[in-house]
This record gives structure tokens, C-alpha cells and sequence, in this order.
């Protein structure tokens, strides 16, 4: 038999190489991730129906949380392009939707798009599309829409962002980081009658000056607005700065304005001293919650709360290290000193606005064990406090399987919440195994004693893989 070869032209052949190189570095060149977790929940949540303090009813709950992500890098070659999302649907077994639907806000199964947006950034230049997360000094919020970033070689830049709050209320949305003091179901209609649900959009944008990485300085001015049905529903003006290059000495600082009530909401100040056997650092704290205009509370119940910190960090040559910390806090009254209300504020035997305490912590981590132990005192505003919190865990066969534990104890005692008091306990083990390089099971069991549930239980079972394309 007499074969014959057929010989393609050299240019047909060598296109065909350049084709199938240029599909193999491009297969090469883009790589996948894709993580998900599923979780068997089953615990108890106190009822306030039908219980009192002596006999509390506990109601039990079992739900299944699936999570989704997936991750894609470099879909361009050679371009810094990407995606990354984060799913979660749920469904609660101990309650039929048609009780679900009685309860404002309450739902039986859901799902909820956590993020999922599409980066892109070349030289000093980045921008992300889609549902993103952002923050800042300010507040951690969630919208759908564009930011943009561009910063130039001598560390100058800006960045402008805006899109549609992510609401409980919206398109696969969740409440996470909707503003506080609002119906995670939307707002109702105020008409007589009316059992309408209103879902309005909300709008929300905002712009920051920056200056990145100039010697050992970061900083940015931003100002953000959101509005709803065509009003300002938030709007603040906020101040960072920041400088560090390691060792010695590293302050952080920042300031968030509330233009619309004229108020300083949120402040946070540090100074650090790291060495390689020690850390100092001083802090000083404003905290107060991210309220909407619409929400009652944002004009009778803001009281921020300020706060001091001094810690002190010690690193031995061996596993150990360990610290020291004293704190003190000041809850603000924001009580219109014309009330009669007032005087019973500021009345003898009232409760106190401050607090005082401090705390101590010891870690030890030594080949496949670790150890860590943290002591808490706080005496004045919610009483005397004592917190003690204990942890273990120990890896076997490099980390396939691992096993941790947890014991807590705390002993409270305030004269003006009777319920809140006495001694609580609390333990956890979680077991974990790794089945493949991909797959993680984990089983997670709590229990926990006190006077105000008297004693319920906890179990999850997790299940997680992950894996790279």
C-alpha cells in the first residue's frame, strides 16, 4: 500500500502554530476561582411572647445558607481585567412563608447578591462596575454602580463614585449595609389606609481628593450624598490621613462630618510606636450610628459615644506575647437640658455616662498548638463587667485536620437592667477536616448558660470548596 502525506504551505502552517500558541497563552493567561460554602444552621432564639424571666421560651431555628463565589482574573492577556462575586441564597425551615408574610421585613427563604462587579485598572488608573462594597471613616455601604479611581506618579489623584444604594428592600439586595433606623422592607405609606410598601430608589454619590504613598503619607478628603424620593436622605464630609513606613513611629487619623445636622458623627485618632519587642498605642474614638433622615432615632436618639484607648504590646524572642490596655468611655446625652426629663438624667443615683476598665491578653503559638487568653473589667455606664475568654487548637497531619475550642465566662451586674445579670458561660468546639486539596468539612458546636436564656445550643455544619482554574 502506498500512502501519500499531504503538506500544508508553509505560511497556512505557520499560522496555524501562531493560532494555537496565541489560544494557549490566552487559556494560560486567564485563570478562575470559584468558592462556595454550604452551612447547616440549627440553634435556638429567645421568644419574647409568651416567657417571662423566670421561664424563657426558646424557639428553635434550622436553616441552610449556600454561598457562592467566583473569582476571574486577567480575562484580557495581559490586562489587568477581572470579576468577582459573592452569592448567598437561604432558606429558613422553622417558618412557612405564609407566617413569614405576616411580619414586616421577616422572610423564609431569600436570596442575596452580595457583590459582583467587573475591575479593570492600568498605570494609576482603576475603576470597578457592578454591585461593590465601599468604605471609609464614615460607614460601610454597598451600591450598585461605577467608581473610578486615578492616581499619578507624584501620588496625586481623585476618585468619583456613584450608583444605587443596596437595600433589603431591592433586586437581590440585602440590609447589611442599608442605613440604620429604616424598614429593611421599604418604607410605608403614611396615607390613611394604605398598606403600601414604597420601594424607592436611592441614589448615591460621592468624590475624594487623594494623595497616596508620598513618603510615608496617605491622605483624602471625600464627600458623599445620598437622597431619597428627591430629598437628602445622608450627607457627610470626611477627612483621612495616614503615615507609616514600618518600624517607629505610625499615625492614623480621621474626621466624618454630618453636614446635614452640623455635627462631627465620627472620629478616630492613633498613634503607634512599633519596635521589634514592643508596640504603643494611644486612640482616641467618636462612634455613632449611620442614621437615615427619615429615621426617628436620627433626631431623638443621637448620642454618639467617645472613647480613649492606651495599649501596650510586647513581643517575647520565644511563642509568647502579650498585652496590656486601659480604656474609658463617655455615652454623650443628647437630652435638651429645658426637659423636665433632663433633671432625672443628671438626678442622683441616675445612671452613669461613663466608664472605665481595662483589659489584658496573653498568646502562645508553638508549632501545631496555639493558645490565646483575654481578660476584660469595665465598671460604671451597664454596671460592673467582667469578661474572660479563653481559646485553644491543635493541628494534626499538616493541617488536614484541625481541631479548636472556646470558653468564654462573664459575670454582670447592673442595678438598672435587673435580666442582664449574673454569670454567663459558654463553650465551642470546632472540628475541621480537609477531604481534598479543594474541600474543608467542618462541624461547629456551642453551648451556652445564663440566667437569660437559661441554656440553649448551637450546631452548624459547613462545608467549603474551593478551587482554581
Amino acid at each position: 500500500m502506498q500512502r501519500t502525506w499531504w503538506k500544508s504551505p508553509r505560511p497556512l502552517g505557520l499560522c496555524c502554530a501562531l493560532g494555537l500558541g496565541l489560544g494557549a497563552a490566552t487559556a494560560q493567561a486567564s485563570a478562575f476561582q470559584i468558592e462556595a460554602r454550604t452551612e447547616a444552621q440549627a440553634y435556638q432564639i429567645r421568644s419574647w411572647r409568651g416567657s417571662s424571666a423566670d421561664e424563657p421560651v426558646l424557639l428553635p431555628r434550622r436553616r441552610i445558607v449556600q454561598y457562592l463565589g467566583l473569582n476571574a482574573f486577567e480575562l484580557a492577556t495581559g490586562q489587568d481585567l477581572g470579576f468577582e462575586s459573592n452569592l448567598r441564597i437561604w432558606a429558613d425551615f422553622g417558618l412557612p412563608k405564609g407566617e413569614a408574610e405576616r411580619i414586616d421585613g421577616l422572610k423564609s427563604e431569600d436570596a442575596e447578591l452580595l457583590h459582583a462587579y467587573v475591575r479593570y485598572a492600568a498605570g494609576g488608573f482603576e475603576g470597578r462596575l457592578g454591585r461593590q462594597i465601599y468604605a471609609d471613616v464614615s460607614d460601610i455601604l454597598a451600591f450598585d454602580g461605577l467608581r473610578a479611581r486615578y492616581v499619578t506618579r507624584l501620588g496625586l489623584g481623585a476618585e468619583v463614585y456613584g450608583g444605587l444604594w443596596v437595600t433589603g428592600a431591592g433586586f437581590l439586595g440585602s440590609s447589611v449595609y442599608q442605613p440604620d433606623g429604616t424598614r429593611e422592607s421599604g418604607r410605608q405609606s403614611l396615607d390613611a389606609g394604605s398598606e403600601v410598601t414604597k420601594t424607592e430608589l436611592q441614589p448615591v454619590f460621592g468624590a475624594k481628593l487623594l494623595l497616596e504613598d508620598v513618603k510615608g503619607f496617605n491622605a483624602s478628603a471625600g464627600y458623599r450624598k445620598s437622597m431619597v424620593d428627591g430629598k437628602t436622605d445622608i450627607e457627610r464630609a470626611t477627612v483621612e490621613a495616614r503615615y507609616g513606613r514600618g518600624l517607629g513611629l505610625n499615625v492614623l487619623a480621621g474626621v466624618d462630618y454630618d453636614v446635614l445636622k452640623g455635627d462631627v458623627a465620627q472620629v478616630r485618632t492613633q498613634l503607634r510606636w512599633d519596635d521589634t519587642r514592643f508596640a504603643v498605642t494611644a486612640e482616641a474614638l467618636r462612634l455613632s450610628p449611620v442614621l437615615s433622615a427619615d429615621s426617628i432615632w436620627y433626631y431623638f436618639a443621637w448620642a454618639p459615644r467617645d472613647e480613649a484607648r492606651l495599649r501596650v504590646d510586647v513581643f517575647t524572642p520565644g511563642p509568647l506575647r502579650f498585652y496590656v490596655q486601659g480604656l474609658g468611655s463617655k455615652y454623650n446625652e443628647n437630652v435638651n437640658p429645658d426637659l423636665a426629663l433632663a433633671a432625672y438624667v443628671d438626678a442622683e443615683g441616675a445612671p452613669e455616662s461613663t466608664s472605665v476598665g481595662g483589659a489584658a491578653g496573653t498568646a502562645w503559638r508553638s508549632g501545631a498548638f496555639r493558645s490565646a487568653l483575654d481578660v476584660t473589667y469595665r465598671t460604671g455606664y451597664g454596671g460592673d463587667q467582667l469578661w474572660a475568654d479563653l481559646t485553644g487548637g491543635y493541628s494534626f497531619d499538616r493541617e488536614r485536620i484541625t481541631l479548636d475550642a472556646r470558653v468564654s465566662f462573664a459575670r454582670i451586674f447592673d442595678s438598672f437592667n435587673a435580666r442582664l445579670g449574673g454569670n454567663f458561660y459558654g463553650a465551642q468546639v470546632w472540628a475541621s477536616r480537609a477531604l481534598t486539596r479543594a474541600a474543608r468539612l467542618s462541624l461547629v458546636v456551642e453551648q451556652n448558660v445564663n440566667p437569660f436564656s437559661d441554656s440553649d445550643t448551637k450546631g452548624f455544619l459547613l462545608f467549603d470548596l474551593k478551587a482554581s482554574l
